[in-house]
């Protein structure tokens, strides 16, 4: 009875020790930090956003959020969405919503690093309305889709293990038809910044590393 009993406490302890290594493993390949390994990371940013609309003199103000998915050390899917909630005031004419969905990729052209420049393209849609001077009064749009091309110039600085600061600049480019008596021009530069944070969400293979 004896031997069996002890035979099975061997077996324990091998079973054990081979989770407590493989634990210790996962978790030194998971405190590796996003500016040593990019790969296996999300990063993600909820912000305040400046729009220098080129047929418009008002600023226009978004909310906007984005995500970020590093696939390896250069290549990372993004998307984003905005939400405009200052464009022009009442009484004037002009685009009153430019609401936004894009997606797209971002190229990050240094090797991994605290300071992380990318640039990226990022098509998507907008929702907009306009009002405009009708036959007889003022009138506005319907709220329609309108494919939109954008690109954008960033860099993050990674500050600790899950916090960096950024800034972007985004241009987009689109035209704006429905039931207007002539088109209106949707090109925009945007202007943000703020804090954002990231996280290591897989281990990368040795391969994606730069």
């Amino acid at each position: 009875m004896e031997p069996r009993l002890k035979s099975n406490n061997n077996k324990f302890s091998h079973f054990a020790g081979i989770i407590f290594l493989v634990w210790g493993i996962q978790g030194q390949s998971f405190s590796q930090k996003i500016w040593e390994v990019r790969a296996g990371n999300i990063r993600s940013q909820g912000n305040l956003c400046a729009g220098f609309l080129r047929t418009q003199k008002p600023i226009a103000a978004y909310l906007n959020g984005e995500l970020e998915v590093f696939a390896d050390n250069c290549f990372a899917y993004t998307g984003s969405i905005c939400y405009s909630f200052k464009t022009i005031p009442k009484n004037q004419l002009g685009i009153t919503d430019n609401h936004g969905l894009f997606a797209g990729a971002n190229y990050h052209f240094m090797k991994p690093n605290r300071f992380d420049p990318y640039i990226g393209l990022t098509p998507g849609i907008s929702l907009v309305r306009v009002r405009f001077n009708g036959a007889e009064r003022i009138e506005s749009t319907p709220l329609s889709v309108v494919p939109v091309m954008s690109a954008q110039l960033g860099f993050n600085f990674y500050v600790g293990s899950i916090f960096n600061f950024f800034a972007k600049v985004q241009g987009i480019k689109g035209q704006f038809f429905s039931i207007l008596p002539k088109s209106k021009n949707l090109d925009e530069i945007r202007v943000m910044a703020g804090l954002g944070w990231n996280l290591r969400i897989w281990t990368p293979k040795r391969s994606t590393y730069w």
